[in-house]
């Protein structure tokens, strides 16, 4: 018959709870330390949270990047039109002599050629940006499908002109636009280049700081407004 330890019992029974006090003070300050490092990593999380915003394809931040940049961009170009063309004083006091300073800002919403110089502007950046973006490749694979399925005859012989001429035409169908597309979108980098030298000539200066600061200004002001109309409109594709 074995005999029963009392006294051994009690003391495993002592030591078993000193292990699960023990094992729960030690949960409940893993918990703590826990909580405090999520109370000190909510600052870092919310703006890692925030910079993702914008570099996400597709999210908000990118959006208001893409928007954000056109508007600079298209202000940037509306200023060198409106020197130019309307020959009116700097809009920004940038490599300026003269500018027109807070309170000319609050009458350009009354004037005709400000908004008519901002709609130029605009009209650039977009032009511009279709250099820029291209075509999206699966439009220009079904232009190309669609284009194969034309075979076109051999070239008439023994016939009336018009024959020969409406066989040209539809040879050479679709490249009409395609030149001129090219001539347009050449003319208006032409004229974004003019007028935002015209406004802003490095070369006038001696300094070889001053000629790099207002050249990257220029480069600035050009592509702003383009890239940031392709952010936008490609995120809206999203």
């Amino acid at each position: 018959m074995t005999k029963f330890d009392a006294g051994a019992t009690g003391t495993d029974s002592a030591s078993g709870k000193k292990e699960e006090r023990k094992k729960s003070m030690g949960e409940h300050i893993d918990k703590i330390a826990q909580w405090l490092v999520d109370i000190i990593a909510i600052p870092a999380n919310l703006i890692t949270s925030v910079m993702a915003q914008f570099i996400t394809p597709g999210s908000s931040g990118v959006r208001i990047l893409g928007g954000v940049g056109f508007i600079l961009g298209s202000m940037m170009s509306a200023d060198s039109i409106w020197q130019t063309l309307f020959r009116g004083v700097a809009l920004f006091p940038w490599f300026q002599t003269h500018w027109i300073g807070w309170f000319g800002w609050l009458g350009l919403p009354f004037n005709l050629l400000f908004w008519t110089s901002l709609a130029i502007g605009a009209l650039i950046q977009i032009m511009e940006s279709y250099t820029l973006r291209g075509k999206a490749p699966e439009k220009a694979r079904s232009e190309f499908e669609q284009s194969t399925e034309f075979k076109l005859p051999a070239q008439p012989t023994g016939n009336i002109d018009l024959s020969r001429a409406l066989w040209g035409d539809y040879k050479k169908a679709g490249m009409r636009e395609r030149h001129s597309g090219g001539a347009i979108a050449l003319f208006f980098w032409v004229l974004d280049f003019s007028v935002t030298f015209s406004s802003r000539n490095p070369f006038a200066y001696t300094d070889p700081g001053q000629v790099f600061a207002i050249l990257t200004y220029n480069m600035v002001a050009m592509f702003a407004g383009e890239i940031g109309y392709n952010i936008w409109k490609h995120t809206r594709r999203l």
